[in-house]
């Protein structure tokens, strides 16, 4: 009997799975950032499945299937190559975001974007709702700038562009967490010009720096030049000094007093020599006298 009965089971539980059918349901996940919903045959339930595992209800000829869709934040890049009409030139440039779904959308997006696989993706709901926003935003925005703006203006530009695409994308499922503009690709012409400009730049600093040196240079020159005429001027007032110091002391009396104590002299002396008085006005007698007074102050100075 109990063999019977196991046969039984065998053949219905053989029949079930033919058909279709699950006595206990199917096991299912949802993984981190991620949203699950439950497809049935009459569409989806109202309720939304946050991580987590569970079992779909029983099911006969019809299962339910579980349906995912990517909620993680995601990293996107945009790359342009737009021509700017004030330049009359093609630039090209990124715009590096980082999206992701509105919560408050992911009814919609279940009632509005079919399944893969059982899997809503990211890329598809971008694809289609954000990403013709985003390129016509963005091309309307950076066309009224000239590309020396774009250059110097980069921060305020990717604020601008974050502000104008975020309130654009209020209509649809997604929402803009972050926007920058980056990867900016001038025209070689304007990348020559800035290359020139910045190498005058380099030579002006150089020649300013050497035009430094030598102006240090002269300055010392200058000064070394001051103390030294400071020296020939101390040198020639000190001369002049000693000059008139004579002039004053050595009068025409002194001249005839010390010539006679220079002819004194020479008469004690071995070696005489006899001069006629006519002579003792002359230069050179005179120029003698001078001498031996010199020498006698310097003897003094010394004693």
């Amino acid at each position: 009997m109990k063999v019977l009965m196991l046969r039984a089971v065998i053949v219905t539980s053989a029949l079930l799975l033919v058909s279709g059918c699950s006595l206990f349901g199917e096991k299912v996940q949802v993984p981190p950032a991620h949203i699950g919903k439950v497809l049935t045959k009459d569409g989806y339930k109202k309720d939304n499945y946050g991580p987590s595992r569970f079992r779909l209800d029983p099911c006969f000829a019809y299962c339910d299937s579980l349906v995912l869709l990517e909620t993680s934040d995601q990293p996107v890049t945009e790359r342009f190559a737009l021509f700017m009409p004030k330049d009359q030139l093609n630039m090209g440039f990124d715009l590096r975001m980082t999206v992701s779904v509105d919560d408050a959308q992911i009814d919609n997006i279940y009632k509005r974007v079919p399944a893969e696989k059982g899997l809503i993706s990211f890329n598809k709901i971008y694809v289609t709702y954000a990403q013709p926003i985003i390129r016509d935003v963005a091309r309307q925005i950076m066309a009224k700038y000239t590309i020396n703006e774009v250059a110097s203006s980069r921060e305020r530009l990717s604020a601008e562009l974050q502000n104008a695409i975020g309130e654009a994308l209020k209509a649809a499922p997604l929402k803009l967490k972050r926007l920058g503009l980056a990867d900016v690709q001038f025209p070689e012409i304007i990348t020559k010009a800035k290359e020139q400009a910045a190498e005058r730049r380099e030579q002006i600093e150089r020649e300013k720096a050497q035009f430094e040196i030598q102006k240090i240079q002269q300055e010392r020159e200058l000064a070394q030049a001051q103390m030294q005429r400071a020296i020939d001027r101390e040198k020639a007032e000190a001369t002049k000094e000693v000059n008139e110091i004579l002039a004053k002391s050595v009068t025409d009396k002194y001249l005839s007093y010390r010539s006679l104590e220079v002819l004194e002299k020479m008469a004690e002396s071995k070696n005489k020599v006899f001069v006629p008085v006519e002579a003792l006005g002359s230069l050179g007698l005179q120029q003698a006298v001078f001498a031996e007074q010199v020498k006698q102050t310097a003897k003094s100075k010394k004693n």
